[in-house]
């Protein structure tokens, strides 16, 4: 086993996230524990430092980090790699290689906790194994901050479109209703004229039945006027004032699917008293059938 180096008492960098360090699920065999950190920002120096893991007999660290050299080509990112056994002989060359085969950069720390029984070569799958845990749960935190990355984009996009789409619906909707309102109006001052063109018919007849009778000698003539069926009218009510245009940009995504929803099923609800409107238009206007 190499010597064990001495750590900087030096505390972490001010810059230090503790969300930015990922650890590994612990592995036991024989009394020693092992548990892997990786941060893809914290210095590697920083990171083998961590109060955390300060009881560890061995902090085994690799590193990889981008170099400012390029490739011939310019097309590869070079890398620059180091490690540091840290009493573990071997053991951060097979922890670099680790962040090596996953291709990703940053700082990895496997700290071991001896137990008094020496492990043998198994050790050094140990260090692997939990390496390579720390590193995937730091991808899976970026898969999961990469999904509700875009997921947040494509709902500021439909929010966008909603809100659009409701504003033109409700202009829809003004217009749907003011035409099955005026077309109603039109039924129901075709429904008064057929009345009053009935009661008139009526009082016609009586009328002239009662000029053929032979008035009653020395009956004195009603001087009083015909009372006449007063006509149903139709007042139209006065016209609203325009209501002002809602602001759906403050309402969150939820609300204003709801709210589409319900403008959906409010064109519809129009839609059917146009075409009942217009149904009952067409039979008050069509000629009465001549008996045969």
């Amino acid at each position: 086993m190499s010597q064990k180096r001495k750590h900087s008492p030096d505390a972490p960098s001010s810059s230090f996230k503790p969300e930015d360090v990922f650890r590994s699920e612990p592995i036991e065999d024989r009394t020693s524990t092992f548990i892997a950190y990786f941060s893809p920002t914290l210095p590697a120096k920083d990171l083998q430092s961590l109060a955390e893991f300060k009881s560890a007999s061995h902090k085994i660290l690799a590193y990889r980090k981008p170099s400012n050299q390029r490739s011939i080509t310019g097309t590869q990112t070079q890398y620059t790699a180091g490690h540091d056994d840290d009493g573990e002989k071997y053991g951060g060359k097979r922890v670099e290689k680790v962040l090596e085969s996953l291709n990703v950069a940053g700082a990895c720390v496997v700290a071991r906790w001896y137990g008094g029984v020496m492990l043998g070569p198994v050790r050094f799958t140990h260090m692997e194994d939990c390496a390579r845990g720390a590193v995937q749960r730091w991808q899976e935190h970026v898969s999961g901050e990469t999904a509700k990355k875009r997921r947040v984009e494509e709902e500021g996009v439909e929010k966008a479109k909603l809100v659009r789409a409701l504003g033109e619906r409700d202009r829809s909707i003004g217009v749907l209703r003011a035409l099955a309102a005026g077309k109603e109006t039109r039924v129901k001052a075709s429904i008064v004229a057929g009345v009053e063109a009935l009661t008139s018919g009526n009082v016609d007849e009586e009328e002239e039945k009662r000029q053929t009778l032979p008035a009653p000698e020395n009956a004195e003539e009603s001087t009083a006027p015909q009372q006449l069926p007063v006509s149903v009218q139709t007042v139209d009510a006065a016209p609203k004032p325009a209501a002002a245009a809602t602001d759906y940009s403050t309402m969150p995504l939820d609300r204003l699917r709801a709210l589409d929803k319900a403008r959906d099923a409010t064109l519809a609800f129009l839609l059917k008293r146009i075409d009942k409107a217009e149904a009952d238009l067409a039979a008050l206007t069509e000629p009465a059938a001549k008996p045969p």
